[in-house]
């Protein structure tokens, strides 16, 4: 079970990648690309920090070693996989705005600090 404070910060960057693509839409002058290019670099965080916290959270009550293991597994399977989204996306769409993936990629990227930040 994933605890409140995880499923906070995953709102949080969730959050953060929907205004990302908003402000895409708005910088852009409305340009689908742009926005849909955020909504990607911004998913290309998410799903792997979704799965981390899947991963990560699965077990309770098991010894320390055995926590500190799922959570360096963990953290393997979310860099791993946010390379391979990243790479893909980048090799797939032809109208991908690098500027637009980014943002969206960096406002999912600060949810992590930003949630050491914000305390609900």
């Amino acid at each position: 079970m994933i605890s409140q404070e995880v499923k906070r910060v995953l709102r949080l960057q969730a959050s953060l990648v929907g205004l990302a693509v908003i402000v895409a839409l708005l910088v852009s002058g409305g340009s689908a690309a742009v926005a849909v290019s955020a909504l990607l670099g911004g998913l290309a965080v998410l799903l792997p920090a979704l799965l981390y916290a899947r991963i990560a959270y699965a077990k309770r009550h098991v010894p320390p070693a055995a926590l500190i293991k799922a959570h360096f597994l963990a953290e393997a399977v979310k860099f791993c996989l946010t390379v391979l989204l990243s790479g893909a996306v980048l090799a797939s769409f032809k109208d991908l705005s690098v500027v637009g993936f980014l943002g969206g990629f960096f406002a999912a990227t600060s949810g992590y600090g930003f949630g050491l930040l914000i305390k609900n």
